[in-house]
């Protein structure tokens, strides 16, 4: 008979089906059919139990926290309100303002440090400090670590500067400054400035003597501008060129004595010599607070610079370009 041929015919067929294989495809695709018909009744019934739950509460809750939970489920959240109850309290500028007085009063430091010059200036980018530790000078910037020491610079004063040492703050004078003489910021030395001028009258240029004109020194244009490029990248690199200590007279510093330092290149094409003492530089006086940072910024961008000096008490005035 026909039929039941075919039977045959499709019973063999059936035998060399790969059966185990058949049956794993179909169990897997029964476990994905599960998987997504739990999934689906799972999103069904999450967002009922958080209504009832919601609704469950509802009498319990005052009419603004109702008020409330609608905004949030709304997604909608008005915070106004809550900013002005300030919880945390209010920022007081007042009270910042009172603790950079405060640091003022910091306890002469112990370590062994010299305060050489400093650059003091109410921008934290500008204020720097030179700072002499086992001989060997660096300058420092605001939050820089002291080399040799846990300590790092936190402002720049008139005659001093403050420092923090393992959390406590801790005041190092400028060489040969008095530390009981009061601290002034350089705001406030700036409005004593103005009074002070106000008073003595337009301020006289003191005369120059022997003139030192290097501006088509080519060599010396090359050193200035690798001195301009290296205080760009990092302001602390101006002691490999010049080491700087206070020079006085009568106890009053009256400039910067300058000499070489591990890069003496740029000092002897200047035509400075060790021992001058630097008063001026392109007209701001390097004794004033402000104009020596006038003075700082100057040296990072000006095409011409004019450093007076006092050597073997004469006024000489050296002159060099950057390009």
């Amino acid at each position: 008979m026909v039929l039941p041929n075919n039977f045959i015919f499709i019973n063999n067929l059936i035998a060399k089906l790969p059966q185990k294989k058949i049956a794993q495809a179909i169990c897997l695709c029964l476990l994905i059919y599960i998987a997504f018909i739990l999934a689906k009744i799972t999103w069904m019934i999450m967002p009922t139990a958080g209504q009832s739950i919601g609704n469950k509460n509802a009498g319990n809750l005052s009419a603004a926290q109702r008020q409330a939970q609608n905004q949030l489920q709304g997604n909608k959240v008005d915070l106004s309100q809550l900013q002005s109850l300030h919880l945390f309290g209010e920022y007081n500028q007042v009270a910042k303002t009172q603790t950079i007085e405060e640091i003022t009063s910091a306890p002469e430091t112990r370590l062994q440090l010299t305060l050489s010059g400093l650059v003091a200036s109410d921008n934290m980018a500008i204020a720097a400090a030179v700072i002499e530790h086992n001989k060997k000078q660096a300058t420092y910037g605001i939050d820089d670590i002291i080399e040799g020491t846990r300590a790092t610079l936190e402002k720049v004063l008139i005659d001093r500067v403050i420092i923090k040492q393992s959390g406590r703050l801790e005041t190092l004078m400028l060489d040969g400054a008095d530390y009981n003489q009061p601290a002034q910021s350089v705001s406030h030395k700036k409005a004593h400035n103005a009074n002070a001028a106000e008073r003595s009258g337009p301020k006289v240029a003191p005369e120059k003597g022997t003139v030192i004109d290097q501006r088509k020194n080519d060599n010396l244009k090359q050193a200035a501008q690798q001195l301009r490029n290296d205080l760009n990248n990092n302001p602390g690199k101006i002691t490999d060129y010049l080491r700087i200590t206070p020079a006085r007279k009568n106890g009053q510093i009256s400039g910067y004595r300058l000499s070489p330092g591990k890069s003496p290149e740029f000092f002897a094409l200047s035509g400075l010599k060790s021992g001058d003492v630097a008063t001026q530089m392109n007209g701001h006086d390097l004794l004033v607070p402000l104009e020596a940072a006038q003075a700082m910024s100057a040296l990072k961008t000006a095409q011409n610079i004019s450093l007076l000096v006092e050597r073997n008490n004469e006024l000489i005035e050296i002159m060099f370009s950057i390009e």
